[in-house]
């Protein structure tokens, strides 16, 4: 007998052994969690798998959506020449996406073009079926739109003289070959001025503005600026201005009007002096510039009008960047409807414009500021209360160069005669001498008696027609007092402002017109490093703030006019 048939006789048999081992299995404890445990793993690899098929479903709806998105940007572009739903269904082939591309609607207006691309996938999925889910669907809509609706421009440009210096306006190359064949070739820089840059550059901007945007959805302001800035015929003419002269076309602030962008349609605004404050000779050269190249235009939408200001810009006067971004920033402002109201009713604009400036917050409208220069603040003279109007003290003789002067201060002769530089009781006139003078003049003297008041008494609007003012003060002055009071007569009359306080006054409406939300776009031309720092200060952000050089001048003005007709990712 083998060794298993041993076991087998010793066991009972072999249908014992097998009683015998399922009794035990019945009893034995060990295994009680067995059944539990194994739940819980299905457990844990059902949801282990649905988080793989979840995390495969973004990453393939991020990588369409991303795609969608890149696409219908670029194809709502308007200056996108390729058609629009080839553009589209080019960005998925590229991408590999193909399949998942569903449809493409493409909305066009003047000037504004909608895109909207629709996507559909279905992505297996390798663990859900356990769930009775075997496929997740990928559906996405991206739809874009290029459109700036209404926009308000206003344009402060710089026309002080510093505008007729030199600018680079690119290189020549010219190549010459000698008999031996070898060539030689010349770079020559070319040079125009900044004020036609300029020029070049403005065109160009109106062009592509009113080329991008639907009629009656711009108006643009252009405001050339010097030391002062001339406001044109249709502001003096909506505007309560003061009448002391019928000249100037220039309007002069207190620092505190810097404070808000708002100028008033009603109140009463105090017109410049038609003077010259700043020169020695005889020749005025007025402060408030009247010429055709300062008459600023004001809400057009006529681009041909806007053209033939531009077109006559020349280069001359002072920098006062403040009065050129305070004027800019006031014809955006919702206080010059009434302007717009009486442009409308003379037939300048068409009903489409009633309501400009429109209400800040107003999302239906964008209003944006630009302003230029390519220097920094300088002076500006202005007249001092008590000699925009009114009678002077200097009586003239017309043909004569005698004259006479009143000075109340001298009691019972307060008239001095230049005739014989002494004080008399009454003013000098033609003719009221008693004896002509044909020999020695020392002790001869006029009889106050036959002096009368035929003589003309300049106002001080007709004093300043006639002679700056550090003119009047040298020439009629100072030979009555001395050097001393002449140079104290001066500072009374006129007001020069330093560029220091433009500089505060700068900041101050720079920051009124971005608190209301005006976007402002500054550039330096060819500026120093003080005019770079107020102009980046004046900016909505430094991106809104460009550096030019020469003919770059037109690009950073192109670059300004695209970032106007923006892009927005409507869904």
């Amino acid at each position: 007998m083998n060794r298993l048939q041993r076991m087998n006789a010793d066991a009972g048999g072999p249908g014992q052994e097998v009683m015998r081992r399922v009794s035990r299995f019945r009893a034995d404890e060990t295994g009680t969690m067995t059944f539990f445990s194994m739940i819980l793993i299905i457990l844990i690899f059902m949801c282990s798998g649905m988080a793989v098929d979840l995390m495969r479903h973004e990453r393939m709806r991020s990588a369409i959506q991303n795609t969608n998105d890149e696409a219908v940007l670029a194809a709502t572009n308007l200056d996108q020449s390729l058609d629009p739903t080839s553009v589209v269904e080019d960005y998925f082939a590229k991408a590999g996406m193909t399949p998942y591309l569903s449809s493409v609607t493409v909305t066009t207006a003047s000037n504004a073009r909608q895109v909207t691309a629709t996507t559909t996938a279905d992505l297996p999925t390798y663990f859900m079926p356990l769930e009775g889910i075997r496929s997740l669907g990928v559906n996405g809509v991206s739809t874009a739109v290029e459109s700036i609706g209404n926009v308000e421009v206003a344009i402060a440009l710089d026309n002080s003289g510093s505008m007729a210096q030199q600018a680079v306006a690119g290189t020549t190359t010219t190549c010459t070959t000698n008999r031996y064949g070898k060539q030689t070739c010349t770079t020559t820089t070319q040079y125009t001025t900044k004020i036609l840059a300029l020029i070049a550059a403005a065109n160009s901007f109106v062009d592509q503005m009113f080329s991008q945007v639907e009629n009656g959805a711009l108006t643009i302001s252009l405001l050339p600026y010097d030391s002062h800035l001339n406001i044109g015929t249709t502001l003096m003419t909506d505007l309560n201005v003061s009448s002391e002269n019928s000249i100037a076309k220039c309007i002069d602030f207190l620092p505190s009007d810097f404070n808000t962008t708002a100028i008033s349609a009603t109140d009463l605004l105090q017109r410049s002096g038609n003077f010259d404050g700043h020169d020695s000779n005889s020749s005025v050269t007025p402060e408030c510039d009247t010429s055709a190249s300062r008459n600023s235009v004001v809400y057009s939408s006529n681009a041909t009008a806007l053209h033939s200001l531009i077109n006559s810009m020349n280069a001359n006067g002072n920098t006062s960047i403040d009065t050129g971004v305070k004027w800019a920033a006031a014809t955006l402002d919702p206080s010059f409807q009434p302007v717009v109201n009486k442009m409308i009713s003379a037939g300048t604009l068409t009903s489409d414009y009633a309501g400009r400036p429109a209400a800040y917050g107003n999302r239906n409208f964008m209003k944006v500021l630009i302003v230029m220069t390519d220097g920094e603040n300088t002076t500006r003279w202005q007249l001092n209360p008590g000699y925009y109007s009114g009678d002077s003290g200097l009586f003239y003789t017309g043909t004569s160069s005698y004259w006479s002067f009143y000075d109340s201060t001298k009691g019972s002769t307060p008239y001095y005669w230049n005739y014989d530089s002494k004080w008399h009781a009454s003013n000098y006139y033609k003719g009221a001498k008693s004896q002509p003078c044909t020999s020695s003049c020392s002790n001869f003297t006029v009889s106050d008696s036959k002096a009368a008041t035929t003589a003309t008494q300049y106002t001080w609007p007709d004093l300043w027609a006639k002679w700056p003012v550090q003119y009047f003060t040298n020439t009629y002055i100072k030979p009555i007092y001395g050097s001393s009071v002449a140079n104290t007569w001066y500072n009374r009359i006129v007001d020069t402002v330093p560029s220091t306080d433009m500089d505060s006054q700068l900041h101050n409406i720079c920051a009124a017109a971005k608190a209301n939300g005006v976007l402002i776009y500054a550039i330096g031309f060819q500026t120093t490093s003080q005019g770079a720092s107020v102009l980046t200060d004046c900016a909505t952000s430094p991106a809104f703030y460009f550096d030019a050089e020469g003919t770059e001048i037109s690009t950073v003005f192109a670059t300004i006019a695209s970032s106007i007709v923006h892009l927005r990712l409507t869904e």
